[in-house]
């Protein structure tokens, strides 16, 4: 009987060996969350000093051998096994003071492989997860480490114009939507949060990656009025991401902007940006949402003689909100031939213009607007006086003749 004991016991610690370890819950609040793709040998800095290596991706399976740095300094490395239950974890671990002490474990990153997304070159879809290192200093915090609640279809105002609202409450799934808003401005959304899982908004610049804001989904509290509950809700200094803009200004005939001449102003932006308005003497004149980098035109109305001030607001995808400033001056018109000139290009250009119009809520144009106004010009201008004048003179004159002959 005693060896059967002996057996099971042996089976038992054998069993206990090839088990996986259990991975070690944080102790810590999470101070970074992010899935995106990564791309092999990327290097990325986040908070407290570490720099995280993607050194290899196992095309096939989404295995990824990781470096963790610290200051620059490699403190340990290894491979994930590209599985949900298996992922790669740097622990670390903190010596007691005291002999009659135990030291202590601190998880500071699992990095979790979900899926492969190209081969050549090779890129994975990553999950990152960082928790403080309790020996050192967390930099540009605003809030750390908070409890709050929203009701549905309520507004938790955070710091620096950052806004969290909760609303689509599913009592049956137990899923909620969570929005981030800056300034009025959408800047994240996910739908059907659980308990458990986390809201992250962070941003990639230069190879840093910084969590903006994070909260976890804590609990959910359903009477009269639905109340989310958040934890460790952490909220770090933007990163604000300049949009710079190129502004130029032209008339329809060349560069010079002439008296009683549309401007066209031309901007030119970086990078894509949610919303741009433009404004000429504190007047909008044009809106356009969902921009693309690249360079698009808005079209004032005739101008008067002297000088004007351009001012263009960019929202940016994060919601950050910046401008930029410029002026142009529209010489006066001196004499009737140049008047006659730039009425006829006034006319010719009207085609150019209506390229101009489409994706653009312009306020001061719409083609037939246009049109019908560049006509009015022509029929009202003097230079279209003087030249029904001349013909009917030179008329008089020819059938004066031809009658004397």
């Amino acid at each position: 009987m005693k060896y059967i004991r002996f057996v099971l016991i042996g089976i038992f610690v054998m069993l206990f060996a090839i088990t996986p370890v259990t991975a070690l819950d944080p102790t810590e609040p999470i101070i970074h969350y992010s899935e995106s793709v990564i791309n092999i040998g990327t290097k990325l800095t986040l908070d407290q000093g570490y720099t995280l290596h993607i050194v290899d991706i196992n095309e096939n399976d989404g295995d990824v051998w990781v470096e963790v740095l610290r200051d620059g300094k490699v403190v340990k490395d290894g491979d994930g096994t590209g599985q949900e239950d298996d992922p790669f974890e740097y622990i670390l671990t903190v010596e007691a003071e005291d002999d009659d002490d135990e030291d202590k474990d601190y998880l500071v990153f699992r990095v979790t492989p979900k899926d492969v997304v190209s081969k050549d070159p090779a890129s994975a879809k990553i999950r990152i997860e960082q928790f403080r290192n309790p020996e050192e200093k967390l930099n540009d915090l605003l809030i750390y480490d908070d409890s709050r609640s929203i009701d549905i279809g309520d507004e938790l105002n955070l710091e620096e114009g950052f806004s969290l609202k909760a609303s689509n409450y599913d009592d049956e799934e137990e899923t909620i939507t969570i929005t981030l808003e800056k300034n009025g401005h959408l800047v994240k959304e996910i739908n059907d949060m659980e308990k458990g899982e986390i809201f992250s908004h962070y941003k990639a610049v230069n190879g840093e990656i910084t969590t903006i804001v994070i909260a976890t989904i804590y609990d959910f509290f359903d009477s009269t009025e639905t109340t989310v509950f958040l934890k460790e809700v952490t909220q770090r200094e933007d990163v604000i991401i300049e949009n710079n803009v190129e502004i130029t200004v032209e008339g329809l005939a060349g560069n010079v902007v002439r008296e009683n001449e549309r401007a066209i102003i031309y901007y030119e932006l970086d990078n894509d940006a949610s919303e741009i308005k433009v404004y000429v003497d504190d007047e909008l004149i044009d809106t356009r949402k969902e921009v693309d980098e690249g360079k698009y035109p808005a079209v004032t109305e005739e101008m008067d003689a002297g000088k004007h001030e351009v001012t263009i607001t960019i929202v940016s995808e994060d919601g950050s909100v910046s401008s930029e400033d410029s002026s142009f001056t529209v010489e006066k018109s001196n004499s009737i031939t140049e008047t006659i000139k730039e009425t006829s290009l006034d006319v010719e250009n009207m085609s150019k213009i209506d390229e101009m119009i489409p994706g653009s809520d312009n306020l001061t144009d719409a083609v037939s607007d246009v049109v019908s106004d560049s006509v009015d010009d022509v029929k009202g201008s003097s230079g279209f006086s003087y030249i029904v004048v001349a013909i009917l003179i030179a008329l008089t004159v020819f059938f004066l003749k031809r009658e004397f002959s």
